[in-house]
């Protein structure tokens, strides 16, 4: 695959794990964003899972430096490292149980709005790892 592309899979990726951290940390926070997360019970999240969220977020930033580092995008020593190479293969795996999960879940918001973008997030990091 072409660097380039390599590149704009890891920002697309990028984007959309910055955007769940965001999201997730607007759960935590108590905002009632709750019925497209964890299986929609709730609109505003009770405290265990928004501790729940505030931990997700902390991963989504994790999987934010993974695939740009895996991308090339920041510089080719995080390109090589054990940590980006291990790791991208590690988000292929949550998001692929991720897409499964969104897409079986009860919450239409999950299975309308979570499925497709952890779907996307999926093949970004699968493309990025195979790069």
């Amino acid at each position: 695959m072409n660097q380039s592309l390599t590149h704009g899979l890891a920002v697309v990726g990028a984007i959309g794990f910055a955007g769940l951290s965001i999201f997730q940390i607007s759960l935590a926070a108590g905002l009632p964003f709750g019925r497209a997360a964890f299986g929609g019970a709730n609109r505003v999240l009770p405290t265990k899972l928004r501790l729940a969220s505030g931990a997700s977020a902390a991963v989504f930033l994790a999987a934010l430096y993974v695939i740009l580092a895996r991308g090339d995008v920041l510089g080719s020593v995080g390109h090589s490292s054990w940590v980006a190479r291990a790791g991208i293969w590690v988000l292929v795996v949550i998001f692929g149980l991720s897409t499964l999960a969104n897409f079986f879940s009860r919450s239409r918001r999950e299975r309308r709005i979570m499925a497709p973008v952890a779907l996307v997030l999926t093949v970004c990091c699968l493309l990025v790892a195979l790069s």
